[in-house]
C-alpha cells in the first residue's frame, strides 16, 4: 500500500508539473521577434506603470495622444491628430487646451477609440480611489477634463509647457472598464490596448507574448512579439547567441558588448541616449554642503578614462542633466575636468587635511545598486577618490532598498541613472527647494537642512540675476498663491512638495524661479533660456554631479533589419523588425 501511494504521488507530481510546463512560443520561428528583458514586467496597466521594464511593454500594447519615442527628443502626435489651445486670440499663455483624435485609431476589440476614453483615462488616473502614481502630478496641472462636441477638453490649473508630456500616459478604454467599477476599475488578466501589439498571454514572471494589432494606424511588421525574462547576464549572453533571441537592448554590459561585436552572429547598434548617470551629494552633512568638497570630489573622478575604457566609448563624459542632444541643453557650460592636484587644494581649502598617519580627510559612504557592472564603477570611483585621501565605503544595496534609502535623504553620496531625461522639467524634479524629500527644518544638519521649505522657496524675496525682474514680476505672485494653497493643502492632511527629487537638499531662491518660469512658460525659446540660466547654476554650485551620458546599445541577432536605436529606451522600432535572412 505505501509503495502504490507513492506510485500515485509521484504519477500526480509529474501530471502537475507538465501542466506548469512552459507553452511553446507561437507561430513559426520566422513569424516572431524575442526580446530579452532583465526585470519582469510588474504591470501592463498604464496609468500604473513606472518601471522601466513594466513601461517597455505597456507602450507596446496601448497607445497614448502623445510620444517622446521620436529621434529628437520633442514629443509627437500619436493618436491624437490635433493638439490645440482654446483661447482668446493672441492670448500669451492658455490654460486650456482641445485635443481631437486621429479617426483610424481602435481599441483592439475593435471598437474605436472616441475622446470618451481620453476622458476616463484621466479622470481615472485624477480620482483618488485608483491610487495612481501619476495622479499627484496630474492633479496639480489639471483641473477638468471632459468632452464636447466628439474632442477632449483640457482644463488647466495654469499654464504648463510640460503639457504634450504630459499626454503620453497610455490610454484605457471606457467601454471596457466602466462595466467593471467606473473609474477605480482595472484591468485583471485581459488589458485591451490600442498600441500596435495585443496582449495573448502571461507565463509567470518569464514570458509575454503579444500579436500583431492589425487594426493599428501605422504598418506593424512582427505577428508575434515575445518577451522573455532572463535575470542572469550569462544567460542572456547565451540566448542572444545560440538563437532562441532576438533583441537585447541595454541588458548586456558594455565589456559584454564590446566582446560581441566581433561575432558575425550578431550585430550592434548604439546611439546616443537621453539618459544620465549622476552623482549625488547629501547637503545636510555640513562637509558637502561646502561646494569646494563637491567640486573637489568631481575634480578627483577620471570620467573620460571610465567612459573610455569601462563602457569602451559608447557614451560621453556629461557636463549638464540634459544630454548634449536635447533641445534645452546650454551650450558653453562650464567643463570640470580630471584634476587630482587641484582638488587636494580645494580640500584642503575647505579644512579637510590629510590625517598625519593615514592621509584621510574625510570618510563617506557611496550607496550603489547590487548590478555588478555597476558595482564596479562604484568601486572604480571609490578607488580614484582615495588617491585624495577621500576615504569611500562602498555600500552595494537591493535596489528596493537603495530607492527606499535616497527617496529618505538617507545617504551621503550616491550614484543612480535617469534613464529618460525628455521633459526639461526634470531640472525642477531634481533641484527646486521644494522637491526635497524633508521640507521641514532639521536640527543639527549643514545649512540647507535649516530652512523651512513647506509653504514658500527659502529667501524667495531675494532673488538676483538676470532674470530677477521677472522673478518679481511673474514668479513671486505664483509663489504666494501656492503659499495659501499649500497651507490649506496641509490642514486637509496634503504634502505640499512638489516631488522629492531634490536628494541633495540644496535651494536656491533664484534657480527656483527660474525652474518654475521655465515650467509656466510655453514658448520654447523663452523657455530654453530659462534652463540654460538655470544649468549654468547648477553646474557651479553642484549639487549633483552629471557623470556621463551612456549610448542606448541594442544586440540583435544577424539576419534581422528595420531596428533602429532610439533616445529613449523603448521598443517601438520593433513594429519594424524584419527578418531579411532565413532563420538559422
Amino acid at each position: 500500500m505505501r509503495i502504490r501511494a507513492t506510485t500515485v504521488q509521484l504519477l500526480l507530481l509529474l501530471a502537475w508539473t507538465g501542466c506548469m510546463r512552459e507553452p511553446p512560443d507561437p507561430g513559426l520561428r520566422d513569424e516572431r521577434i524575442v526580446i530579452l528583458l532583465e526585470a519582469a514586467p510588474r504591470d501592463f496597466d498604464p496609468r500604473f506603470v513606472s518601471d522601466a521594464s513594466s513601461t517597455k511593454v505597456s507602450r507596446l500594447v496601448f497607445c497614448a495622444l502623445t510620444t517622446f519615442e521620436t529621434p529628437d527628443l520633442q514629443p509627437a502626435l500619436e493618436a491624437a491628430a490635433e493638439i490645440r489651445p482654446s483661447c482668446a486670440e493672441g492670448a500669451r499663455e492658455c490654460a486650456h487646451w482641445v485635443v481631437k483624435l486621429r479617426p483610424d485609431v481602435f481599441w483592439h476589440d475593435g471598437v474605436r477609440v472616441t475622446a470618451d476614453d481620453v476622458v476616463f483615462t484621466y479622470r481615472s488616473i485624477l480620482d483618488g480611489q485608483l491610487h495612481s502614481p501619476f495622479r499627484g502630478d496630474l492633479r496639480r496641472k489639471i483641473s477638468r477634463v471632459y468632452e464636447r462636441d466628439g474632442v477632449a477638453h483640457f482644463e488647466l490649473s495654469a499654464p504648463v509647457a510640460t503639457f504634450l508630456a504630459d499626454l503620453t500616459v497610455g490610454l484605457v478604454p471606457a467601454h471596457v472598464l466602466e462595466p467593471r467599477g467606473g473609474l477605480s476599475a482595472v484591468f485583471e488578466d485581459d488589458p485591451v490596448g490600442c498600441g500596435p501589439f495585443r496582449f495573448v498571454s502571461r507565463y509567470r514572471d518569464q514570458k509575454v507574448v503579444l500579436e500583431r494589432n492589425d487594426l493599428f494606424f501605422r504598418p506593424v511588421a512582427p505577428r508575434y512579439v515575445v518577451i522573455r525574462t532572463v535575470a542572469d547576464e550569462a544567460t542572456r549572453v547565451l540566448s542572444v547567441m545560440a538563437g532562441s533571441a532576438d533583441l537585447a537592448v541595454n541588458v548586456l554590459s558594455p565589456p559584454v558588448v564590446a566582446r560581441l561585436a566581433n561575432d558575425p552572429s550578431v550585430q550592434v547598434l548604439h546611439e546616443p541616449a537621453a539618459c544620465t548617470t549622476y552623482m549625488t551629494y547629501n547637503l545636510l552633512d555640513p562637509r558637502l554642503a561646502d561646494s569646494r568638497v563637491r567640486r573637489a570630489i568631481a575634480q578627483a573622478i577620471d570620467r573620460e578614462a571610465i567612459v573610455r575604457e569601462q563602457f569602451h566609448g559608447m557614451g560621453v563624459v556629461a557636463d549638464s542633466i540634459l544630454p548634449p542632444r536635447h533641445w534645452a541643453h546650454a551650450s558653453g557650460l562650464p567643463g570640470i575636468g580630471f584634476d587630482p592636484s587641484q582638488a587636494a587644494k580645494l580640500l584642503d581649502a575647505a579644512g579637510l587635511l590629510p590625517d598625519p598617519t593615514t592621509g584621510i580627510r574625510a570618510r563617506f559612504t557611496l550607496k550603489v545598486t547590487t548590478d555588478r557592472f555597476r558595482r564596479n564603477i562604484g568601486a572604480l570611483v571609490a578607488w580614484q577618490l582615495s588617491r585624495v585621501g577621500i576615504q569611500v565605503d562602498l555600500l552595494p544595496l537591493e535596489l528596493s532598498t537603495f530607492l527606499a534609502d535616497v527617496r529618505q535623504g538617507n545617504f551621503e553620496l550616491y550614484i543612480l541613472q535617469l534613464p529618460e531625461v525628455t521633459e526639461p522639467d526634470i531640472l525642477r524634479w531634481l533641484l527646486h527647494s521644494q522637491a526635497a524629500p524633508i521640507l521641514s527644518p532639521q536640527a543639527g544638519k549643514g545649512r540647507y537642512g535649516t530652512p523651512d521649505r513647506t509653504l514658500v522657496p527659502p529667501g524667495f524675496l531675494d532673488v538676483e540675476g538676470p532674470q530677477a525682474f521677472e522673478c518679481r514680476q511673474r514668479w513671486w505672485p505664483r509663489v504666494l498663491r501656492q503659499a495659501a494653497i499649500s497651507f490649506a493643502g496641509r490642514l486637509a492632511g496634503h504634502s505640499s512638495a512638489i516631488g522629492n527629487g531634490n536628494r541633495s537638499f540644496f535651494c536656491d531662491p533664484y534657480l527656483d524661479c527660474l525652474l518654475d518660469l521655465g515650467f509656466l512658460t510655453t514658448d520654447p525659446e523663452r523657455r530654453k533660456a530659462f534652463y540654460a540660466e538655470a544649468q549654468r547654476i547648477a553646474a557651479e554650485e553642484l549639487p549633483v554631479l552629471p557623470l556621463w551620458h551612456e549610448d542606448n546599445v541594442a544586440v540583435l541577432r544577424s539576419g534581422l533589419s528595420g531596428y533602429t536605436v532610439l533616445p529613449i529606451n523603448r521598443y517601438a522600432p520593433v513594429t519594424d523588425v524584419r527578418r531579411s535572412l532565413s532563420p538559422e
